[in-house]
């Protein structure tokens, strides 16, 4: 029987929760994981590939009855660590769209979940903070449970004009907290340090933070080399740290960046903008195949920055498809739908009712019945609202989400 939709899961990183990292909300637990794939293979349901999907929504080819993609953003290194083994324990299949910026330059694949159950090694030796390598990736696909698909090369915010919103200092003052994709974008050659290193530490004080935007969404604003000197130059001359200790250090820097004033500073034309999308599009596409020895023929846009000049740009390079912005209850990935367009549903089980949603949470019961729902499978109101009502309880009398 033909689906009525096929749920494509959005997932990141999949560990232990890291309360000092920017983005830990985009972790899975690896007990509720597991638990989700699980339930997914004691209920029938079948990974499928990309590519499976695509012919199915461009030519309707047949699927399993219970198909489903599971995606996983960045290329984090926990997920060679924790879920490759997963995935391989219960049958299924995953997609790991990778920013090749971050890739590992480890040359051998490090220790997994497989090691600590086959008794060489402890959990609490395992290193799963980082990106993945070529050599994980590659052993990845080779054994067929995972695909690499692109997610292009930078991931990150540039600059996209000339006010300056900001200034780096030491963390904690006036509750600041460095942007990673500061430091990516000053040190690109340690991005994947990023998750072992603090790279803001390496970051003079006095740095100007302009206003910024998602490096595929729009023209790069170059900022003004001068003024970032005179900015650092200002505050060694201060005292360094201590200078932000002071009343009124912000003006001071301000008053710096008004007198200097915006010279030598410029922004892309739309042409050398889109020349920049094409090169990242085609160039992570080329890197991952000749590494890999794999077709790349879909795209995961980073941060959902595109555009119809970008989507055509993205055709022209070769992908069949790509992810679409939000998560649009409307675009169920079936036949008769356009099949360049990938809509995803978050792995926190969004409970998609009416068109609106209405809860998130992570029990795997609960992320199964969502999964039910998006497939097409009825359920009654009284089966939603137990659902709902166990996750409440759940929420308020357990403390767990």
């Amino acid at each position: 029987m033909t689906p009525r939709g096929v749920p494509v899961v959005m997932y990141h990183s999949v560990g232990p929760p890291r309360p000092d990292w920017i983005w830990n909300y985009l972790t899975t637990s690896v007990d509720v994981f597991e638990a989700q794939m699980r339930l997914l293979a004691e209920r029938g349901w079948t990974a499928i590939s990309l590519a499976d999907l695509h012919a199915h929504m461009s030519k309707g080819a047949k699927l399993p009855p219970k198909p489903v993609v599971l995606t996983f953003d960045d290329g984090y290194l926990d997920n060679w660590v924790y879920v490759y083994p997963i995935i391989k324990q219960y049958g299924l299949h995953a997609v790991v769209w990778m920013t090749t910026d971050f890739v590992d330059p480890l040359t051998d694949p490090r220790p997994t979940l497989d090691d600590v159950r086959s008794g060489r090694l402890r959990a609490t030796d395992l290193v799963d903070r980082g990106y993945l390598s070529w050599a994980e990736m590659r052993r990845m696909a080779v054994g067929g449970h995972v695909e690499i698909q692109s997610h292009a090369m930078t991931h990150t915010w540039y600059p996209s004009g000339p006010r300056v919103v900001d200034f780096h200092r030491p963390t904690g003052v006036d509750g600041y907290s460095p942007p990673p994709w500061l430091g990516w974008n000053i040190f690109p050659e340690r991005k994947h340090e990023s998750l072992t290193a603090r790279l803001e530490d390496d970051i003079p004080y006095g740095v100007p933070i302009y206003e910024h935007a998602k490096s595929l969404g729009g023209p790069r604003y170059f900022e003004n080399t001068g003024l970032t000197r005179r900015l650092v130059d200002t505050v060694v001359e201060r005292g360094g740290p201590s200078f932000f200790r002071e009343e009124g250090w912000r003006q001071e820097l301000q008053k710096v960046v008004g007198e200097y004033g915006n010279r030598q500073d410029r922004v892309e034309t739309e042409t050398e903008y889109l020349e920049r999308v094409r090169y990242e599009l085609s160039e992570s596409k080329r890197l991952i195949e000749e590494a890999l020895g794999t077709r790349v023929d879909f795209l995961c846009w980073p941060g959902g920055a595109r555009s119809p000049a970008t989507l055509r740009i993205a055709s022209e390079a070769g992908y069949l498809a790509s992810t679409t912005h939000y998560e649009d209850p409307a675009r169920r990935n079936t036949f008769g739908q356009d099949a360049g367009e990938i809509n995803r549903i978050g792995c926190a089980s969004p409970w998609i009712w009416r068109g609106k949603v209405t809860v998130r949470n992570t029990d795997p019961e609960f992320f199964v019945a969502a999964l039910d729902l998006f497939a097409g499978e009825r359920k009654s109101l009284w089966t939603i609202r137990s659902y709902k009502l166990r996750y409440l309880l759940r929420y308020y009398l357990m403390g767990r989400t």
